[in-house]
C-alpha cells in the first residue's frame, strides 16, 4: 500500500453515488382476492367461548392486581394477517381495545395449496370492561348495521383470545431453588391513543410494589427504569411466590436478575514489549471513541502507550483482571493486533477509557442497572460516536421475547445520537443449542449496533473459522444476521497477545478482543471518509467480509464473514473493478431509484457486491415488529427485460422476455400481459412472497448484503430501487420521518484486463474519487 498524503493510488473509492438518483415510478398493487383461511362464522365459533372466558376471569380480578380503567388482554393473529396492512383496525376501534405491544407466537398459515405452522403475533390490548363487554356482544349477535358487520368480519383474523398465561410471563428459573433472588419485572405501558408508548402511569405502579411488600418482597423504586413505554422493576422476592406475583395483570415478564459476564482468564505473560508509537498524538481529532470496561492502570502505564488518563466512574478499587482486561481492550481499541517486539502505530482516534468494573455495592446486585446507566449518561455528555462494549450482561438474547433493557435502551441511544456500538458477541458458543444458551449474548442483539463474533485466525491468514467459544446467532427481528462478523479472538493453539499497562502481554481468547479489532478498524476508517456515520462503517464492516464458499450454512456461526483488520487499502480499487459509496436520506412511503454504474461498452461477466444499512426507531413492546422502519431493495439489472403473462384461460407461465423483441410483440397481440417495471434480480427478499417468508428473508433488518453474478446478457442500464415502509404499534405508519442510509456497491469486471474503472469514471462524472482527509495528521498502516 502507498502511504501518506501525495502519492496515493489514483483509482479511489467513488463518492457521491447520491447523484446517480433516478425518477421511478411505484408500481401499482397487483390486485386480486386474499386466501381467507376462515371464515367469520367459523371465528366466531371459535373465539365466542374462549372471549366468554376472558370476560368472566376479568370479573373475578381483585383490584390490587389489575390497573382502575382497564385490563391486558392478548389476541393471537393468524399468519395470513401478520402485515401492517392487515391489521384488524376496525375490530380493535370497535370495543376501544388499544394494542401496547405484541409477544411472538406460532400458529397455522393455510392456503389453498398447503398448511404449514409458522411465526405469527399475540397482540396484547389494554381494554375496559365495557370494551370486553362490547367485543362479547359483536360476536355473540354478529352486528347490526354496517360498521359493526365490517368489525365483526374482521374476527376471522384472531384464532385466540385470552389473559396472559403464567409460562408466557415467567422466563427462566433461579440456578438455587427456594432462595430470595433478585428479578427484573417488565410492566406493560399504558394505553395511549397516539400510539405512542407510554410507561404505565404511577397509581398502577403502586399497586404491584404494594404486592411486591405484602408478599414478602423487597421493590427498588430507585432503579426502576422506563424504555419505550416499558417500566422494568427489579424487585427481590421468594420463589415460593412467584405463582402469586404473576396473577398482577399489568406484568408482561419476570425474569431472574442477569449478572455481569464473567472475564476471560489469562494465561502467561509475555515480557516481550510493545514500543510506544512515535506519535501519540490521535490522527484525528474527531470523531471520539469510548471504551467502557475495567479500567486501565495508571500506575503501571506507559504515558507514551496511553496518554488519555482512564476516566473512573466507580468508587470500588480496581482488580487485577478488571484491569488486565480493560487495559487490553483499550489498547486493542486504540493500536490493533499488536505482537510483542513490535512498535504501535499512531492511534487513528481519542479514546477514552472509563472504568465501570468492578460496580459499586448497588442493592439487589442490580450491577448490570447500575453499569447501563453509567455508559448511556458518559456517551450522551462526551457525544461519543463509537463506542466499544466487550462487557454485557449473562443473557443469551431470546428474540421471541421483548428486548432486555440493554439491548433496547443502547439502540434508542444509538438511534438518537448516532453512535455506533461495538459489541463483543460473548463466549458462550459451546452452551446448551437445545436451551440457546449458545446464542449472542445482550446486548449484541441491537439492531443498529455491530455484534463481532470471534474467528480462529487473523487476516489475511487462512483457512480460518469460527472459534469454538465464540456465541452464535441468529439474532432478533431486524437484525437476524448475528453476529455481523468475525474478527480474530484467539484460540487454544495461537492465543491473543493482550496488551498491559506497562507494554507487555498476556494470553487470552474471547470476543471481547475481537470486538476492539474490529473498532480500531472502523475508527481509522473513519480518518479516511469525509462522512463516516454509523451506517456508513456498518455498511463497510459486512460488505468487505472474507466468507468461506459455505457461508450460508454457517451464517449463525459468522455473520457476514470475517471482517478486515483494516480497511485502507479496500479503499483502493483494481484497474477491473470500482467501489462506489451512496450516502442519501428516505422519506416515509418513498421510492428511490438509482443507476448502478456499469459501463454501456461492458461485455463481460461481473460479479456484484450490494450493501445497505442504516438505523431504526425501535419498539420494545414490539419483539416480532422491533424496527419500525423498512428499506427494501429492488435490483432491476436490464431496463429491457420485463415479465410477460399469459391470459388466465390458457394456462402457460409467465416468461420474461426482451420487451423490444419480436417475440415479446407477438405475446402482446396475443393477449399477454407486460409487467409495469423490469424484472428484478432476487437480492433476499421479494414483494411477491407472504409476509411471514418477508420476515425470514429479511425485509426489516437494518443490514442487507448480497452478492451475484452477472452474464454479459443479463445487464444493461441497471438500476436499484430503495423503497421505505413504516410501522407503528404493528400497523403501517405514514408519518413523513425521514432515515439517513448508506449504500456501497462493488462491481467487478471477471477479465482481469478490463478497464473497468476508468470507463466508469469517464461514463459517470458525477462520481468522484475518494480524497486524502487534510486534517489527518498522518496515514498509518496496521501491520
Amino acid at each position: 500500500m502507498t502511504d501518506g498524503l501525495n502519492a496515493g493510488p489514483q483509482r479511489r473509492l467513488l463518492t457521491n453515488g447520491e447523484a446517480l438518483r433516478v425518477e421511478v415510478t411505484a408500481p401499482r398493487t397487483a390486485g386480486g382476492d386474499k386466501y381467507e383461511p376462515q371464515t367469520p362464522e367459523q371465528a366466531r365459533t371459535l373465539l365466542l367461548p374462549q372471549i366468554q372466558t376472558v370476560v368472566a376471569s376479568v370479573r373475578g380480578l381483585p383490584a390490587t392486581h389489575r390497573a382502575d380503567s382497564h385490563v391486558y388482554v392478548e389476541a393471537r393473529l393468524l399468519p395470513n394477517y401478520i402485515a401492517a396492512s392487515h391489521f384488524p383496525t376496525d375490530l380493535l376501534n370497535h370495543f376501544g381495545a388499544i394494542p401496547v405491544g405484541s409477544r411472538a407466537d406460532s400458529a397455522v398459515h393455510r392456503t389453498k395449496s398447503r398448511t404449514i405452522k409458522t411465526g405469527t403475533r399475540r397482540l396484547v390490548l389494554a381494554v375496559q370492561d365495557t370494551g370486553l363487554d362490547a367485543l362479547e356482544r359483536l360476536v355473540l349477535h354478529r352486528g347490526s348495521n354496517r360498521s359493526e358487520r365490517q368489525a365483526f368480519s374482521e374476527i376471522r383474523k384472531l384464532d385466540e383470545f385470552a389473559l396472559a398465561d403464567a409460562s408466557s410471563i415467567i422466563r427462566g428459573h433461579p440456578e438455587e431453588p427456594g432462595a430470595d433472588i433478585t428479578w427484573e419485572a417488565v410492566l406493560h405501558p399504558a394505553p395511549s391513543f397516539s400510539a405512542e408508548p407510554v410507561p404505565l402511569d404511577d397509581g398502577t405502579l403502586d399497586k404491584w410494589l404494594t404486592l411486591i411488600e405484602n408478599l414478602g418482597g423487597r421493590a427498588y423504586p430507585d432503579y426502576i427504569r422506563r424504555t419505550g413505554g416499558l417500566t422494568f422493576t427489579p424487585v427481590t422476592i421468594p420463589e415460593d411466590v412467584v405463582g402469586a406475583i404473576v396473577q398482577f395483570n399489568p406484568l408482561r415478564a419476570l425474569r431472574p436478575m442477569p449478572t455481569i459476564r464473567p472475564r476471560p482468564r489469562f494465561g502467561t505473560r509475555n515480557l516481550g514489549r510493545l514500543v510506544p508509537p512515535t506519535d501519540s498524538t490521535p490522527a484525528m481529532p474527531a470523531p471520539r471513541v469510548a471504551v467502557f470496561d475495567g479500567g486501565i492502570d495508571s500506575r503501571a502505564s506507559l504515558p507514551s502507550l496511553f496518554p488519555e488518563a482512564c476516566v473512573d466512574l466507580t468508587p470500588e478499587p480496581p482488580t487485577p483482571d478488571e484491569i488486565d482486561h480493560g487495559t487490553g481492550v483499550t489498547g486493542a481499541v486504540m493500536y490493533g493486533l499488536s505482537r510483542p517486539g513490535t512498535q504501535a502505530p499512531q492511534p487513528p482516534l481519542p479514546v477514552t477509557s472509563y472504568r465501570v468494573l468492578p460496580a459499586p455495592d448497588v442493592p439487589g446486585d442490580l450491577d448490570g442497572y447500575w453499569v447501563l446507566d453509567q455508559i448511556k449518561k458518559a456517551v450522551v455528555d462526551g457525544d461519543y460516536k463509537i463506542v466499544n462494549l466487550s462487557l454485557g450482561p449473562t443473557l443469551a438474547v431470546e428474540d421471541t421475547m421483548e428486548p432486555n433493557r440493554w439491548t433496547s435502551e443502547l439502540d434508542q441511544l444509538a438511534w438518537e445520537n448516532d453512535v455506533l456500538f461495538v459489541i463483543a458477541a460473548g463466549n458462550d458458543g459451546e452452551q446448551d443449542r437445545a436451551t440457546g444458551l449458545h446464542r449472542i449474548q445482550v446486548p449484541g442483539d441491537m439492531v443498529n449496533g455491530l455484534t463481532v463474533g470471534a474467528c480462529d485466525a487473523a487476516p489475511p491468514n487462512k483457512p480460518w473459522s469460527r472459534a469454538p467459544y465464540s456465541s452464535m446467532g441468529p439474532g432478533r427481528q431486524g437484525s437476524r444476521i448475528q453476529p455481523i462478523g468475525v474478527q480474530f479472538g484467539g484460540v487454544d493453539a495461537d492465543m491473543y497477545p493482550v496488551i498491559r499497562a506497562d507494554g507487555t502481554f498476556l494470553q487470552s481468547l474471547g470476543t471481547s478482543f475481537a470486538a476492539p479489532l474490529t473498532t480500531h478498524a472502523l475508527a481509522d476508517l473513519a480518518t479516511r471518509l469525509p462522512n463516516p456515520t454509523p451506517s456508513v462503517l456498518r455498511a463497510f464492516a459486512a460488505h468487505f467480509t472474507d466468507r468461506p464458499r459455505n457461508h450460508r450454512v454457517l451464517q449463525d456461526e459468522i455473520g457476514f464473514g470475517r471482517i478486515p483488520l483494516n480497511f485502507a487499502d479496500l479503499l483502493d480499487c483494481e484497474p477491473n473493478e470500482v467501489h462506489i459509496l451512496y450516502a442519501d436520506e428516505i422519506e416515509r412511503g418513498e421510492l428511490i431509484g438509482y443507476r448502478v454504474p456499469i459501463p454501456s461498452e461492458s461485455q463481460s461477466h461481473l460479479a456484484v457486491r450490494i450493501t445497505l444499512a442504516y438505523a431504526s426507531p425501535i419498539e420494545p413492546t414490539q419483539p416480532t415488529e422491533y424496527t419500525c422502519a423498512a428499506l427494501e431493495l429492488a435490483f432491476r439489472p436490464h431496463h429491457h427485460i420485463y415479465r410477460f403473462r399469459p391470459p388466465k384461460e390458457s394456462g402457460g407461465r409467465d416468461v420474461e422476455l426482451d420487451m423490444t423483441s419480436p417475440e415479446a410483440l407477438a405475446l402482446i397481440q396475443a393477449g399477454w400481459q407486460m409487467g409495469q417495471e423490469p424484472v428484478t434480480k432476487g437480492l433476499g427478499s421479494s414483494n411477491r412472497l407472504p409476509e411471514h417468508q418477508l420476515r425470514d428473508g429479511g425485509k426489516w433488518e437494518t443490514l442487507r448484503h448480497a452478492r451475484i453474478t452477472l452474464n454479459s446478457e443479463d445487464y444493461e442500464e441497471p438500476r436499484l430501487e430503495i423503497s421505505y415502509v413504516a410501522r407503528r404499534g404493528g400497523g403501517l405508519d405514514r408519518a413523513p420521518t425521514k432515515v439517513p442510509f448508506a449504500l456501497l456497491i462493488s462491481v467487478m469486471d471477471k477479465s482481469p484486463e478490463s478497464d473497468l474503472y476508468d470507463q466508469t469514471i469517464a461514463q459517470y462524472p458525477a462520481l468522484q474519487p475518494l480524497q486524502p482527509i487534510t486534517t489527518r495528521v498522518r496515514l498509518h498502516t496496521q501491520q
